[in-house]
């Protein structure tokens, strides 16, 4: 039986099973609001809340919150019982919506708010709930009452009422305890009469009468027992917190009901759902959604302000030699909780050999949006020989092509759907300057067309199948132009014993090579992957290589190892096949500017960041020329304008035109733009051989001086 019937099949048992429940429910107890009333909480009028200081604009999957403008009150991440701290997460959501004032002090908050520089008073037992009051004035209009005796999915349950309400989830004892500490807030709704016990009963129970209230572009998916962590946002933003199984049934069923009604290119999951990786993914894919793991992630009101990503400046990429190149990648970057915690510590406990070898770090650009500050952390500190890349798949966690496990097989059933995840993932790897993303776990044919084809400001992708990695598999291919390349390893993870054996590492290798067939006369190319958690500090990868030189250089009397970043990585493959290559990544590329020509070179930088974009002395008409040091047959540029570089979008080029020459004199059109409004513009034509390419801006926007951030000039060398 084919996986199509076999799904059909399934959705079909599916509907069945709902409509059996549907049944039951119009029979028996259907449940409401303030069911049965209670005389001693009695339902008041909600009190008057402010309204939101948010930033978020349509382009932004996650808003951004102002910057403290003072110290912030902080509160120990245990100073009161479990469900009391997710009414107090609830409550710090909508209190920083309007000014940013809380902090919950989770495990590694204290370190990343003196990384942003912000200033914090620490609350104890005796304060904790003359600070709670204070929170509360014109930040929360009252209380749902709630019952966790028949299902710890109230919680939820209450929470994402509330969230629509401005109000705070609380059971009757501890609302008394509140109370009687001088929190007084009203008790607007009670749902403590609600019968329902499993999930699907609860949720479909806001699903009913709530969900299409809700905020629809996030979705939280948090166990009932994390009482804070992304919480908050979900109550900043009106959004809900559900807690669903997907590895089948009617609750998987229902799970889909809420993604279906969610819109594929503009909305998205986060959270995390424990044991269930794989299925979380694949039926997110299935409903054209991703997924940005943060089950650990806290408090995203704090961390999430409006700031430039400080994109580090590429260096040149090294001469193409006839070597082994190793593009060494360390996983789960994807996960904003291990952005914020195990990387951070990763990071700093590897300073004494960072820099002493090329490696490919694993982040999300969802911290453009979420985080910038912790994205900026690292981006400052990093050496030359460390590269940033996107972990799977893009914009959040998605599996393409499942190749293990449940769900097996391509997920984006829609072809539209998966290139609004491209279109989308596309513009925050601009924002965040990643240029490779990592695939979990591969592409159908129809997948690589569009990614390679939309994903304009990649480089190049890997695939892994990862149950097996080796490369008989024949999953590395060219793609409009695009390398997609096999990882062997695609996820080197500890053996049974929980070790990591350098040994075995180095045999994966040396295995990839031999299959390559590498004798010293031609280069060859392998990506590699480990896991994180088997990791202790780059020091192991310094190691690593130092084993592989020497191994390779008594075969052949020289060095032939080299680990790579991965924008090197790709530009030496295509060097290497004669394919196009970021002509801006060379030694020999050179530039002039007709205005303020000392910065002309700012363009060439790989970086779009702050000071590192050229601007024109005066207004009109304005050019650069890049000398590319050698003819090529150029047939790709992209420009990025100003609002790339963090200014206003009326600042962008409006119009220019991009020639080609191969005497500096004579010159060819290859490209032209007029009313461009987006913040950057990537432009595809024959290939026009020349030695020069001159960018012509003859509309520069609002103010009328021209401004270039960055420049990409694709090519292959004659």
């Amino acid at each position: 039986m084919s996986e199509s019937i076999i799904y059909l099949v399934k959705e079909i048992f599916l509907i069945i099973l709902t409509v059996i429940a549907s049944i039951t429910n119009t029979f028996g107890f259907k449940g409401g609001p303030n069911v049965p009333p209670d005389d001693r909480y009695p339902l008041q009028e909600p009190a008057i809340v402010e309204e939101s200081d948010l930033f978020w604009p349509e382009e932004r999957i996650f808003p951004s919150f102002s910057e403290p403008q003072k110290s912030l009150i902080a509160f120990p991440a245990d100073i009161l019982p479990e469900r009391e701290m997710t009414a107090l997460a609830c409550l710090q959501g909508f209190a920083n919506a309007q000014e940013t004032v809380a902090v919950i002090l989770d495990s590694d908050v204290s370190k990343w708010l003196d990384t942003y520089g912000y200033s914090y008073d620490t609350v104890n037992g005796d304060n904790v709930f003359e600070h709670i009051s204070t929170l509360c004035d014109g930040a929360v209009a009252g209380v749902i009452l709630y019952s966790d005796e028949l299902s710890s999915e109230y919680v939820n349950l209450a929470s994402s009422i509330g969230n629509l309400m401005n109000a705070i989830p609380l059971t009757a004892e501890a609302y008394d305890k509140w109370t009687e500490n001088g929190v007084d807030l009203p008790v607007i709704e009670d749902i403590r009469g609600l019968p329902y016990k499993s999930a699907y009963d609860i949720y479909k129970y806001f699903y009913d009468n709530y969900w299409q209230r809700s905020n629809r572009k996030i979705l939280v998916v948090q166990r009932p027992d994390l009482p804070f962590q992304m919480r908050d946002l979900a109550s900043a933003t009106g959004g809900a917190v559900v807690y669903l199984s997907c590895s089948g049934g009617k609750e998987t069923w229902l799970f889909k009901k809420y993604l279906n009604d969610m819109i594929p290119g503009e909305s998205i999951l986060t959270g995390w759902y424990a044991g269930q990786e794989r299925e979380l993914m694949t039926v997110a894919a299935q409903c054209g959604l991703s997924c940005v793991p943060s089950d650990f992630f806290s408090n995203p009101t704090v961390f999430a302000q409006k700031a430039d990503i400080e994109v580090p400046s590429v260096p040149d990429t090294p001469d193409l030699e006839n070597k082994i190149y190793i593009a060494y990648y360390l996983s789960d970057g994807d996960n904003i909780q291990y952005d914020m915690h195990a990387m951070r510590g990763y990071w700093d406990n590897s300073s004494a050999h960072r820099g002493k070898v090329a490696v490919n770090w694993t982040i999300s650009p969802a911290l453009v949006d979420v985080a910038p500050g912790m994205m900026n952390y690292y981006y400052t500190q990093a050496t030359d020989k460390e590269c940033f890349v996107c972990g799977p798949s893009g914009l959040g966690y998605t599996m393409p092509m499942n190749t293990y496990g449940a769900n097996r097989g391509n997920q984006f059933r829609s072809e539209k759907d998966f290139t609004s995840y491209v279109d989308m993932t596309n513009g925050y790897l601009q924002r965040s300057g990643l240029r490779a993303v990592t695939i979990w776990d591969n592409l159908s044919k129809a997948q690589r067309e569009i990614y390679t084809e939309n994903g304009t400001y990649l480089y190049g992708l890997t695939v892994h199948n990862f149950t097996d990695s080796s490369l008989k598999k024949k999953m590395t291919g060219i793609t409009n132009d695009t390398l997609i390349i096999q990882m062997t390893p695609g996820y080197f993870a500890q053996n049974a014993e929980g070790n990591l054996p350098l040994t075995e590492l180095e045999n994966h290798i040396k295995d990839a090579v031999s299959y390559l067939k590498y004798d010293g006369s031609s280069p060859v190319f392998v990506a590699t992957q480990v896991s994180v958690w088997a990791f202790n500090n780059i020091g192991e990868v310094v190691n690593l290589e130092k084993h592989l030189s020497d191994y390779y250089e008594s075969i052949y009397g020289r060095d032939v190892v080299e680990f790579v970043r991965a924008d090197h990585f790709y530009n030496l493959y295509y060097e290497a096949n004669k394919l196009p290559q970021d002509m801006t990544l060379s030694s020999a590329l050179t530039a002039e500017a007709t205005s303020n020509s000392a910065d002309a070179m700012l363009t060439a930088d790989g970086t779009c960041y702050g000071e590192s974009i050229w601007t024109a002395d005066s207004e009109g008409q304005q050019s650069i020329t890049y000398s590319l040091g050698k003819v090529c047959s150029v047939n790709e540029i992209t420009l990025y304008h100003a609002e790339a570089a963090g200014l206003d979008a009326s600042l962008n080029t409006k119009s220019f035109k991009v020639e080609i020459s191969t005497d500096g004199r004579s010159w060819t059109e290859a490209a032209s733009l007029s009313d461009n409004t987006d913040r950057f513009t990537n432009l595809r034509f024959g290939a026009v051989k020349g030695a020069y390419v001159r960018v012509t801006v003859t509309d520069a926007g609002a103010d009328g001086i021209a401004r270039i951030a960055d420049i990409d000039i694709f090519g292959i060398p004659a």
